[in-house]
This record gives structure tokens, C-alpha cells and sequence, in this order.
């Protein structure tokens, strides 16, 4: 057992040569992926919510969200911050379907433990259970807000500025935990490495991210309900930035 970290010596001195101001490696782009895949107990997603979102409950949360949370997730939840998008992988965007398909109980976890290879740190020893369930119900009353204007028209960024910002977006909402882009990702969805091969226009990516059975019959994807006009076309973007020269259909 003694010797069970002479294969991870290759990861680890990999990583120490890492800088935080330059492209992440394909080794970080690994460890940050296989992060986002958090493993929960069965025994804390089985615990109930004890308090209910009444107003003053919420208020509570708000402001301990405001102290401990904005200054990555943003005040709205978005994680369009600063802080937020310079993280590897960067602050998940709280309103996202896929931090909504969390239950209470499993957002309590994460906000306790924090999750490792990540900017998500543990708030056990500052946040007690009470005031970590305030949190939680402060996360659901900000998924219940409508998309946010985009701060800069998406008329006025140019290709490439949209599809850095749908990159940063593609990471941000855990599409890599369904969907496999150039040999990483899960299987759940369909490859999306060559999605821009695939003919579609713009209109049809963005109907399908707002109504995806609509597009795709039986689609298990989740409608992206949080993401404004602009957010919206620079994911697609993206998509269609990617290309490996085949035509597939």
C-alpha cells in the first residue's frame, strides 16, 4: 500500500508544472472533467431539507450567499464573475439544469465538502448545517429568476469572442459530463466533436438548446432555461466551431 502513489507520480509532477496563466493541459483538462463528476454518499442524499423557503429563511440565505458564494457564483447565481470564469473548470453556473437536477440534499453535500481539482471549497468550518441549508434554499429561489440581459449586445462581439465565451459555457454547464467532445465526455448524449460538420444552422442549435425533444424526439437533455440570447448564440458558436473535416450527417 505504501508504494499505491508511485502511479500517480506522473499526474502530480505534471500538474506541478502547470501555470494558472496559460491554456490548461489535456492532464488538467482530465482531472477537471473527471472533478465535475461528484460522488455524493447515499446516506447524505437521504437527508431532508429541515427548514422551508419562507421569505425571512430566504433573506437569511441570501445574505450568508452574498458573504461566502458571490464573489464566484456572482449575486445572480450565473458565475459570470471575474473570479467565477477564471477558475479551471469555472464556477458552475448555479441556475443551469444541471445544478437544478441536484436535490437539496445533494447541494448541502457539496457546499459542505466542496469538491476536489476544483475552486469549490469545503464550507464546513465556516458555514454550520442550519445556516448551509439557508444557502441552499437561497440557490433555489435564484434558479427561479428569468435569464439576465446580456451586459454587451451579442452584436457587438466579434465570431471569436462568442466562441471563447460558448467555450467557458460548455464547461461551465457541464456539457462534458453528456456529451463527448474530441475523445472526453460521457456518453449519454451524442458526439458533439464534429457538430459543425453537421450542417445545421444557428436556429435549429438554439431551438434545440430551448426545447431539445422538440428538435430530437425522445431527447433526455434538459431545456437551458438560463441561458439568455447572447449566451445562447455563443454556445452555438462554439458548436459550430467544431469540426473534423468529415460531413457527417
Amino acid at each position: 500500500m505504501r508504494y499505491g502513489f508511485l502511479p500517480l507520480l506522473p499526474l502530480l509532477l505534471g500538474l506541478a508544472a502547470c501555470s494558472a496563466n496559460t491554456e490548461p493541459s489535456k492532464v488538467e483538462e482530465k482531472v477537471a472533467n473527471f472533478a465535475k463528476r461528484v460522488v455524493i454518499p447515499l446516506e447524505a442524499k437521504q437527508r431532508k431539507n429541515p427548514l422551508q423557503p419562507d421569505p425571512a429563511v430566504i433573506q437569511e440565505g441570501m445574505q450568508l450567499y452574498g458573504q461566502s458564494c458571490s464573489m464566484c457564483h456572482g449575486a445572480d447565481g450565473t458565475s459570470a464573475t471575474a473570479i467565477g470564469c477564471a477558475l479551471y473548470p469555472p464556477a458552475m453556473d448555479l441556475t443551469s439544469p444541471h445544478v437544478k437536477s441536484w436535490t437539496d440534499s445533494e447541494l448541502f453535500w457539496i457546499v459542505q465538502n466542496g469538491v476536489r481539482f476544483t475552486g469549490m471549497p469545503s464550507w464546513h468550518g465556516i458555514l454550520n448545517d442550519d445556516q448551509t441549508w439557508k444557502v441552499v434554499l437561497a440557490i433555489r429561489d435564484l434558479e427561479k429568476a428569468q435569464p439576465k440581459p446580456p451586459a454587451t449586445p451579442a452584436g457587438e462581439l466579434t465570431r471569436d469572442q462568442l466562441i471563447q465565451e460558448g467555450k467557458l459555457l460548455f464547461q461551465q454547464e457541464n456539457c462534458i459530463g453528456c456529451h463527448m467532445l474530441n475523445g472526453e465526455g460521457g456518453r449519454v448524449g451524442p458526439d458533439l466533436s464534429g457538430e459543425g460538420d453537421k450542417g445545421r444552422t444557428d436556429q435549429w442549435l438554439i431551438g434545440h438548446f430551448q426545447n431539445p425533444p422538440a428538435y430530437t424526439p425522445g431527447s433526455l437533455m434538459p431545456a437551458a432555461t438560463n441561458l439568455n440570447e447572447q449566451r445562447l448564440q455563443a454556445l452555438t458558436a462554439f458548436l459550430q466551431a467544431q469540426k473534423q473535416g468529415k460531413g457527417k450527417k
